[in-house]
């Protein structure tokens, strides 16, 4: 084996250690506490270490915010370098030295670990310039990038070399190509299973705490009154339950008939919520159909806004419910027979615009007061969050507080 094999061989070890370091160092920005098996030594103990590199601002690209902290919205730079260190490996040992009418190939090859260098020089003075850790990962990668560089440079040729025919060859091309897709893609699988890991943990302690906040109902109500106040400016003619005389407090909903969330809440709405407040709660429902997720939303807000000027509102609620999943199989005309509303004008208000523009002022009301998703509950002006919403004892001293208010004004609770 003469010299220039020999170097070959080298720099093609070389890549290849660098996409396991690269590949390991990925592992490290999906899951902060991944077993690196043998690299694990490499890396320094604690939080000073390749975890808080990779996970620091410049670990993506573009790099994130100054002043925050991780994780960070980008492109991790350590896919781009299992990437190209794949695609090195992938030339040295599949390729090699191409013959004279292929040289202007290895020229390109040159170019991009060229381009490469500078980005290892680059993210190395970062890393010991600005974050104050040491990768000691990144920095045997960056060296590995170092070296193939060099015999890079000496396996060039001297002199421009005529493009012609000679190895290698299409066909070894794309063998290698291959090898090096399949090269990312397993290391994709396992990036992505370690994503997966980490949101299941964080899951679990997420899980953890909420349920230890539920258990206080002290600080629940806290929460709830932190919550901004809004003003919704409920309108006379909004869709309103019945409550008995009195004070009485207010539960404005932003909905979706089509919602699968929006219909268990109606279920503990009616078997858990209301019978907790005797009639004295008083809920009102707004329009938010969330047509990008759910294609018949708009449609079935239509039809209850129309329902809602023969005063049927609540009765096509009812019937849509058990008919939620199959909402754009339903024969409208059958739907207001069966509710004895005028059939004809039904069909007519379901497409007039001012049924239209009264479902999109409800919406407009709704992203003022930041609705991300459905339902969205406001008891008197202010949200009830998804754990809130989950526990009777919120509601209950919600209610002890009502009842309270009621006595003292001398009123039947």
């Amino acid at each position: 084996m003469d010299r220039k094999q020999i170097l070959v061989w080298i720099a093609g070890g070389l890549a290849i250690l660098a996409a396991w370091t690269s590949g390991s160092l990925l592992l490290l920005h999906a899951e902060k506490g991944a077993d690196l098996g043998l690299l694990a030594g490499i890396c320094a103990a604690g939080d000073e270490g390749c975890a808080s590199v990779v996970n620091s601002r410049w670990g993506v690209i573009p790099p994130g915010p100054e002043g925050q902290e991780g994780p960070f919205e980008g492109i991790p730079v350590a896919a781009l370098g299992f990437l190209y260190y794949s695609l090195l490996a992938g030339w040295y040992l599949f390729i090699g030295i191409p013959e004279a009418g292929r040289q202007w190939l290895f020229r390109g090859v040159l170019w991009i670990n060229g381009i490469g260098l500078v980005g290892s020089i680059i993210y190395s003075g970062i890393m010991l310039l600005q974050l104050g850790s040491t990768c000691y990962l990144c920095l045997l990668t960056h060296g590995c990038n170092g070296g193939i560089f060099i015999i890079s440079w000496i396996l060039r040729a001297r002199t421009p070399q005529p493009k012609g025919e000679g190895a290698p060859t299409p066909r070894l091309l794309g063998a290698a190509t291959v090898a090096v897709a399949l090269a990312c893609f397993a290391q994709l699988q396992i990036y992505q299973s370690a994503t997966i890991r980490t949101d299941l943990v964080r899951i679990q302690e997420e899980t953890v705490v909420l349920q230890e906040l539920a258990r206080d109902v002290e600080k629940l109500e806290t929460l709830h009154r932190s919550q901004q106040k809004h003003d919704f400016g409920v309108r006379p003619d909004d869709p309103k339950s019945k409550t008995t005389g009195g004070k009485y407090y207010q539960l404005v909903i932003f909905s979706d008939v089509e919602c699968p969330n929006c219909a268990r809440f109606d279920t503990y709405l009616k078997e858990t919520i209301l019978p907790i407040w005797n009639g004295h709660l008083q809920v009102v429902w707004k329009h938010y159909p969330n047509s990008a997720d759910h294609p018949h939303a708009m449609e079935g807000a239509t039809a209850l806004e129309a329902a809602r000027l023969q005063g049927k509102f609540w009765e096509l609620r009812e019937w849509l419910l058990p008919r939620r999943s199959s909402l754009g199989a339903v024969r409208w005309e059958q739907a207001a027979a069966a509710l004895e509303m005028d059939a004809t004008r039904f069909l007519e208000d379901m497409n007039s615009p001012a049924v239209a523009t009264r479902i999109r002022g409800d919406v407009a009301v709704g992203r003022k007061a930041s609705i991300s998703g459905t339902p969205a509950v406001f008891l008197n002006g202010r949200m009830v969050s998804r754990l809130l919403r989950r526990s009777p004892g919120f509601w209950k001293i919600q209610a002890d507080s009502l009842r309270d208010i009621r006595l003292r004004y001398k009123q039947e609770w």
